[in-house]
């Protein structure tokens, strides 16, 4: 699969009074068309900065450079903001991690997607209304013109996603960002909203960006998974390589802090102490602090790149040939041993 979305050495940094704040750094990023790639990692870590970036949506005094920003073929950095406009909603879409703060709280939501509807398909009168309603029935809501008389606040939190969700894609656009659309939901609405997003996934042949924290609810939708740590984007790799053969402590981390059912571990790992400072740009690892493996390097030299396939790449010391022998967590070395067996298999891609 070719690439759709091609970011390369992303630098994003804020204005602030305690100094710059370096909230995305270097991040090396890229999406096929076609698939889901999970963008993942604690907040603050600068999922949503990335791709707001890439949106052109990020406050006028972000400073943002990059050795590129590519749509297709495509330089969003060159075009105007009137071009950048257009493309937006029309070729990249994004629902917003909250709808109730997203959503105008003082307009009916029929007339929300109305004005939506207006801006790409130019309707009016009872064939906008029609529209309206089908938009709302397209992503599964019962009784469209009751929700659509609605306010935001009248609806439920998995309505009220699922109204976004209709918003973004009015203007069948090639690639969806749903920046944590599941994070407000109980675990039956969250499964629901996934569901829809992987429905209209294929209905419509988008590509998607889907940010999350929570590792546990991109396992049976993701592609592709990017963890993403301070800024930078630590490793990245296929659903399965990232599940079943993770090779940094970060990564690690998040995974034993999901519930699993094959573990009899009675209370879940919590990593400890806080992220870095992001006033302050990091002379190592930005995750030695927290890292029980950390070496003496981490917190003097940033970690090179390893590719350990096609499509497996992690920032990481332990993964240097120069590294003494190390184990990782019990729970790690399990998905090791279940990877081995997958890759003999043939089923592990």
């Amino acid at each position: 699969m070719s690439d759709i979305i091609k970011i390369k050495n992303l630098q994003v940094t804020f204005p602030d009074e305690a100094g710059p704040i370096y909230a995305v750094r270097g991040v090396n990023l890229n999406l096929k068309h076609g698939e889901t790639l999970a963008l993942v990692g604690e907040s603050g870590s600068g999922k949503s900065v990335t791709t707001h970036a890439l949106l052109g949506i990020l406050p006028k005094d972000a400073e943002v450079t990059a050795d590129q920003l590519q749509f297709e073929h495509q330089d969003l950095q060159s075009l105007s903001e009137k071009d950048l406009t257009l493309i937006r909603g029309s070729q990249l879409a994004l629902v917003f991690q909250d709808p109730l703060s997203a959503l105008n709280p003082t307009m009916r939501v029929g007339k929300q997607i109305g004005e939506v509807l207006k801006y790409h398909e130019h309707l009016h009168g009872k064939k906008l209304i029609a529209a309206v309603n089908a938009e709302i029935k397209a992503v599964d809501l019962d009784n469209p013109a009751l929700i659509a008389s609605k306010f935001p606040h009248e609806l439920s939190g998995g309505q009220r996603q699922r109204v976004m969700i209709a918003m973004a894609l009015i203007g069948q656009p090639k690639v969806l960002i749903a920046d944590e659309p599941t994070t407000a939901l109980d675990v039956t609405l969250q499964a629901q909203i996934l569901d829809l997003i992987q429905a209209q996934k294929q209905k419509h042949d988008l590509s998607v960006i889907f940010i999350t924290h929570d590792l546990g609810i991109v396992a049976n939708i993701a592609d592709r998974v990017a963890i993403m740590y301070a800024g930078e984007i630590v490793e990245v790799g296929t659903a399965n390589e990232i599940f079943y053969y993770p090779q940094h402590p970060y990564t690690w981390g998040l995974l034993d802090s999901v519930p699993d059912t094959d573990d009899d571990q009675e209370q879940l790992f919590t990593l400890p102490g806080t992220p870095p400072d992001l006033h302050q740009k990091s002379k190592g690892d930005p995750f030695a602090n927290r890292n029980p493996y950390a070496l003496t390097i981490d917190f003097e030299a940033t970690p090179p790149v390893t590719q350990l396939s096609a499509t497996h790449f992690v920032k990481s010391w332990l993964l240097d040939p120069r590294t003494p022998a190390y184990e990782p967590p019990v729970s790690i070395q399990k998905r090791w041993q279940t990877y081995r067996a997958l890759a003999k298999e043939g089923t592990h891609d």
